[in-house]
């Protein structure tokens, strides 16, 4: 890439914000722009580790500190640097928690989900380490639906930032924060929002227009 065109991604088109147009009706929108990673269900509090083949880790240890039912399903989305970065809200509700969380040793890069996408090779988390270990910001919100939706650092990623506070309305399809690079944002849905989801790993989502499931 030349400088012109480097310059022109890193300071204009990484920055664009298109306009977004949420559909009507009881949806649960995608938070973020990229390739769908995986839909897992969590049960106890647990989750099934893609680094520990298929032992749980607790659910706090993927989501942070907040609270959250024991039972549900955690939607995870990779952002390559190409992608829209600004992340918003799956569903109606006010903010109630917003928990950040360091990076437990130093952020890893994501090259190994990126790759097993582009050379279909699902599970395309299957390895990667930095789910679980690198920085992130988690948002939850409080509504018909609660969710919880978690921005996940890059390597090189200084910072996720959440453009919100505990307290404040969201309609779906608002700006909540952003991620800077390449980057991933998971949602957490609890079973008991009795949400039915229509979602299939390896697919492209964008943020605020496709629908992850009905209520």
């Amino acid at each position: 890439m030349d400088p012109l065109s480097f310059l022109a991604w890193r300071f204009y088109y990484f920055f664009r914000d298109p306009v977004r147009k949420p559909p009507p009706g009881r949806v649960l929108l995608a938070p973020a722009d990229g390739f769908l990673l995986y839909a897992r269900r969590v049960t106890g509090g647990e989750v099934p580790s893609p680094i520990k083949q298929g032992v749980p880790v607790p659910l706090d240890e993927w989501i942070g500190k907040v609270p959250s039912a024991g039972d549900g399903t955690l939607i995870g989305i990779y952002m390559t640097a190409f992608d829209v970065h600004y992340i918003r809200s799956p569903v109606p509700g006010k903010v109630s928690h917003v928990v950040p969380r360091p990076a437990l040793g130093e952020n890893l890069h994501q090259t190994r989900t990126f790759l097993r996408l582009i050379w279909g090779m699902p599970p395309y988390e299957q390895d990667s380490q930095y789910i679980t270990q690198n920085a992130r910001n988690t948002i939850a919100i409080d509504g018909e639906v609660p969710v919880v939706v978690v921005q996940i650092a890059d390597r090189y990623v200084r910072e996720c930032d959440a453009f919100v506070g505990p307290g404040e309305q969201v309609a779906a399809g608002d700006k909540i924060g952003m991620i800077r690079m390449g980057s991933q944002c998971d949602v957490f849905v609890p079973d008991s929002a009795g949400v039915t989801f229509d979602v299939r790993p390896g697919t492209r989502v964008r943020a605020g227009e496709t629908i992850l499931g009905t209520y």
